[in-house]
């Protein structure tokens, strides 16, 4: 099937970081697996109150796409390793990685937004797409702005729609999440101490990226620029040395 890797980068300050720290991964993995690399620079449509992440829901409308059988959409703070495997799900679901719940139930979750449960959290910065889908995407749109973005309505859409298929969490590894393995949920929720923790090598948070980079696939930032940064390091620390490992073989 012919894919394409498709985001939705706006602005001076986001396409620098786009480019110093997620761009070559992309397109390094793109032509691994022989997929297509679009990225996209204007608004889709114009949504008033609502900001640029609710763009991707008109992703598949765009004549750029269409030529597509699969879309892989990823938010733009998404770093890929080398080696990571391709993203597959069976013909016409929609593939995405289950946001799971620690401190809450997902009723809960959909609560604290004012909607109404569904089965699962869907964490949304990495969806395979087809075509057909984008009348499940739409109907997102109608629902209100969230300090989480477009995640709970197009959670929500996507879990209603009984066309989920799981993908291996490896393909949506959001960091800070998974550092609540290693480090007090109350440092993760404090950027200043936690980067003071970073600066003095506080052992449990090295710890944690080094395992969360080491064991998953797409590494995501979802909006924190020094978690962006860390991992960026890590992956080129880590190239060089497979690297050096190579030459001496």
């Amino acid at each position: 099937m012919k894919t394409a890797i498709c985001s939705l980068v706006v602005g001076d300050r986001y396409e620098r970081l786009f480019r110093k720290f997620v761009f070559e991964t992309w397109q390094n993995y793109s032509r691994h697996h022989g997929y297509e690399l679009h990225i996209f620079r204007k608004p889709f449509v114009e949504l008033p109150q609502k900001s640029w992440a609710w763009q991707k829901l008109f992703i598949l409308d765009q004549p750029q796409t269409r030529v597509f059988d699969r879309i892989l959409w990823l938010d733009s703070d998404i770093l890929i390793k080398a080696g990571s495997p391709p993203v597959e799900a069976p013909d016409g679901f929609i593939g995405y990685v289950i946001d799971a719940r620690r401190y809450q139930t997902v009723s809960e979750w959909y609560a604290q937004f004012n909607l109404p449960s569904a089965r699962e959290v869907v964490q949304t910065g990495v969806l395979l797409l087809q075509p057909e889908h984008s009348g499940i995407l739409k109907s997102a749109v109608h629902y209100s702005e969230t300090r989480m973005y477009e995640m709970p309505a197009l959670s929500r859409c996507l879990s209603d729609s009984n066309l989920g298929h799981h993908l291996d969490p490896r393909f949506n590894a959001v960091i800070n999440r998974l550092l609540l393995d290693y480090v007090p949920r109350r440092i993760l929720e404090r950027k200043s101490l936690k980067e003071l923790l970073w600066m003095i090598r506080y052992s449990p948070l090295r710890k944690g990226l080094h395992n969360v980079c080491e064991q998953n696939w797409f590494l995501h930032a979802a909006g924190a620029k020094r978690d962006l940064i860390k991992v960026s390091q890590f992956l080129s620390n880590s190239q060089r040395s497979d690297d050096r490992v190579e030459s001496h073989q």
